[in-house]
């Protein structure tokens, strides 16, 4: 399973609890005015890498990032397949899941998807973008 990666951060200390490592993954529909990370928004290929491969990264400074790993973006819910690969192998490996999402792309009418990432998801950062 191959993600399409705009970067990752190790060490991170704001993109959940503990030190984490994060993972910013390409393509955002948004374009919020305020967006921290404009240069994610293009759903163009970045870089692409496996699961494995982030998880070998992961595994070199786990010793550092001992709150988990956190996935934020642009949206990783466009990239939902690759994103519930990802944490169900960190699951095996006991390794603590976050993701970052506004939520724009969860629909009432199609969970399938979503409840299966939710299985090997332990927080949920919901980034709420407009009440209305």
């Amino acid at each position: 399973m191959i993600g399409n990666i705009h970067s990752i951060e190790t060490c991170g200390t704001v993109d959940g609890p503990g030190v984490r490592f994060v993972v910013f993954l390409q393509g955002c529909p948004m374009r919020c005015l305020y967006c921290h990370n404009p240069d994610t928004w293009t759903c163009e290929k970045n870089k692409e890498m496996s699961v494995k491969d982030l998880l070998l990264k992961y595994d070199g400074v786990k010793e550092f990032c001992k709150g988990g790993i956190t996935v934020t973006g642009g949206e990783p819910l466009l990239q939902i397949d690759f994103l519930t690969e990802l944490f169900r192998q960190a699951q095996e490996k006991n390794i603590h899941t976050a993701i970052d999402t506004s939520g724009v792309l969860f629909t009432p009418e199609n969970t399938e998807k979503f409840d299966e990432l939710i299985k090997y998801t332990n927080l949920v950062l919901l980034d709420i973008k407009h009440i209305d």
